[in-house]
């Protein structure tokens, strides 16, 4: 017998002995069915224009108060303001430099917010020919309240290195891939430096990085670990400084299960739902996972992945044990911009998030004005 006609017929038998899928129920499970964030945290949830009066189109940063939040316009030359968000004043904070005008000059990708600054990763090309017409990505800020923009320095990194996330504090910037390569430098500039370039890192909440290999987190400003000694029959588990979330085993028609628990395994908590997203919680205690859905029925899509929301979303609560779907239906049609959640710039408070509403108005939600009833970290 030749040497190939052994394998087909070992392939054969492989695949005549490999356990059958079961049969498909005549009946799914039943999934709940989720209240939209409007009814559950109503004080969350506002909208903003999407256009200023006479202007251009706008894009959501951040909240800055009740009604007021930090835009910027998608011109050339892009340009902060503060809107007010019920009757559409605003304010105009800070404008990118003359040369920014070009086409493709000055594309702000990241951004991000401390008490007193904002400051974003711009991805363009240097004027004039100090770099050799080559793209480049570099850091900038101004104060939150207004005035000029300064460039604090060059990131070492070309265009086709994508950056996953960026933070700030009031003295420290930082930036990471999805994982490993994190980066930080001074907000008064200097030369960027990588850290702990031995660890393969995904960073949760600046300084705080979870270690996929080691299981642990880490604290990148102090050197503190703390190993996460629960979960080994979890996927796709992400932790925070005391919080993880996972994605439990399941079988064919089965409700798929995202379990919350704390690093050493107390309080856990299965949730109808799916864990792809690979999000720590919001300030230890909101957890962003995808619809509930039955593993084998495509009746239902299922999350998109890391770095991307998608069009609906379910948001959880562990002190209130409340579950609401955020986002929009009408998000996955043809035409609509973007089909997908949106997550603004990362902030002390806790980011926003929003999505195309109508023709006039985003749908924001704060995470920062979710109830805060007392609530044991």
């Amino acid at each position: 017998m030749s040497a190939a006609l052994a394998l087909v017929l070992q392939v054969a038998v492989t695949a005549c002995s490999a356990p059958e899928s079961p049969a498909r129920p005549e009946h799914l499970p039943a999934l709940p069915v989720l209240d939209s964030v409007k009814n559950i945290w109503p004080e969350a949830v506002g909208s903003a224009p999407r256009k200023l009066k006479g202007g251009g189109t706008l894009l959501p940063v951040a909240m800055l108060g009740k009604h007021e939040m930090l835009m910027r316009d998608w011109a050339k030359r892009p340009t902060f303001f503060n809107v007010n968000t019920r009757n559409g004043r605003h304010r105009q904070l800070s404008t990118a430099p003359k040369w920014a005008e070009c086409g493709g000059c000055f594309e702000i990708e990241h951004t991000a917010l401390s008490a007193t600054q904002v400051a974003w990763l711009v991805s363009g090309y240097a004027p004039g020919a100090t770099y050799g017409g080559q793209r480049h990505v570099e850091l900038w800020a101004m104060p939150l309240v207004g005035g000029s923009m300064r460039m604090v320095t060059r990131l070492p990194i070309n265009k086709d290195q994508q950056i996953f996330g960026f933070q700030i504090t009031e003295d420290t910037a930082a930036w990471w891939g999805y994982e490993g390569d994190v980066w930080k430098v001074s907000m008064s500039g200097g030369r960027p430096e990588p850290v702990r370039p031995d660890r393969k890192l995904r960073v949760t909440n600046w300084p705080w990085a979870w270690d996929v290999s080691e299981r642990t987190v880490i604290n990148l400003a102090t050197g503190e670990e703390r190993r996460v000694t629960a979960g080994r029959d979890l996927r796709e588990l992400t932790c925070g400084p005391v919080w993880c979330v996972g994605q439990a085993e399941s079988v064919p028609y089965e409700v798929r299960k995202a379990v919350i628990m704390r690093l050493g395994g107390a309080e856990r908590t299965e949730l109808p739902g799916d864990a792809n997203l690979r999000t720590a919680p919001f300030r230890e205690r909101v957890f962003l996972l995808g619809l509930p859905t039955i593993r084998g029925d495509d009746s239902r899509e299922i999350t998109w992945g890391a770095a991307q929301l998608g069009p609906l979303v379910q948001l959880y609560d562990r002190c209130t044990k409340r579950t609401a779907v955020i986002g929009s239906s009408a998000l996955r049609k043809r035409g609509m911009p973007w089909h997908e959640i949106k997550v603004g710039a990362t902030s002390p408070e806790g980011s926003t998030l929003f999505w195309v509403g109508n023709r006039e108005r985003y749908t924001v939600l704060d995470l920062a004005r979710i109830a805060e009833p007392s609530c044991v970290r």
